[in-house]
């Protein structure tokens, strides 16, 4: 018996680096299919084309991590950010970057607020719902952070019109010690319900301009002013012209044909919008 020990115990410890080394090979290879998927991608990549990727859930994303979480974040982050320009704003992979890094790393604050900023969209009626699970990690991860809930808040105003929800999301953010006197100032203005929705959503996007420290931030806090300053410009042209016409215009260009408002030709390619007959409002398309 005592001279099977020490056979026994080589033989455990060669399992043990088998196992380690089979563990290993199989993380790599993982990264080596991503990075294939993604050249093979770029190989067909197409500009102004919507792409599709696919990408593994943040559960096995976590389970296969294997200690590289920091690896992983940052290489998550990064297709984050240069892919939402190519996201057709409705398949699962753009949100599902977000969860990944929200799993590896709840502290990371700033992708929570570019995925408020980014996620949501009229397009995708879940898209709601994806951003309110993410920013649930990172509101209970980041306890003292009033951006999260703030920037969450602020979309679930301006996209879903869920007035509730936004009010709650608001509410953290107010309560908490650091938030700057335009957060309260916004809450306040949200509580009394006195101001339109066109005030209500600029002062919203006003506070991110003034109190974002990324400038990319700041570029989506403009474009969004500017979207909310050209829809109001649409809806109120919209009701003159139905006083006079009896009926809703169909196109923008109906309104800059009745001459009722001018709107540069650039400015309406950058943000297409859509009249509902209904009631004149605009949204974007």
């Amino acid at each position: 018996m005592p001279k099977n020990q020490p056979r026994m115990r080589y033989s455990q410890r060669l399992q043990n680096i088998i196992l380690i080394l089979a563990t290993l090979a199989f993380l790599g290879l993982s990264i080596v299919a991503q990075f294939r998927y993604d050249a093979v991608w770029k190989e067909q990549y197409v500009p102004r084309a919507p792409i599709h990727k696919f990408v593994m859930p943040a559960p096995i994303v976590r389970y296969f991590s294997f200690g590289f979480d920091n690896v992983l974040v940052d290489y998550y982050w990064l297709n984050a950010v240069q892919d939402f320009t190519k996201w057709d704003r409705k398949d699962i992979y753009y949100p599902e970057y977000f969860r990944i890094i929200a799993t590896l790393d709840p502290h990371f604050e700033y992708p929570f607020m570019f995925a408020a900023l980014t996620i949501p969209s009229k397009l995708s009626p879940e898209s709601l719902s994806w951003l309110a699970d993410i920013a649930a990690i990172g509101i209970s991860a980041n306890p003292e952070s009033w951006e999260i809930p703030f920037y969450t808040g602020l979309e679930f105003f301006y996209i879903g019109k869920d007035y509730e929800r936004a009010a709650t999301y608001l509410a953290i953010a107010a309560n908490i010690p650091d938030a700057p006197f335009a957060v309260h100032n916004v809450y306040a203005l949200f509580q009394l319900r006195t101001s339109t929705d066109y005030e209500l959503s600029r002062s919203l996007f006003m506070t991110v301009l003034d109190t974002a420290e990324s400038e990319e931030s700041k570029r989506m806090a403009r474009e969004h002013i500017l979207l909310i300053d050209f829809i109001e410009t649409v809806d109120r042209a919209s009701g003159v012209y139905e006083s006079i016409h009896g009926e809703y215009p169909k196109t923008i260009e109906d309104l800059t044909k009745s001459g009722i408002v001018i709107i540069p030709p650039e400015l309406g390619e950058r943000f297409p919008l859509k009249i509902d007959q209904n009631n004149g409002k605009a949204t974007l398309r």
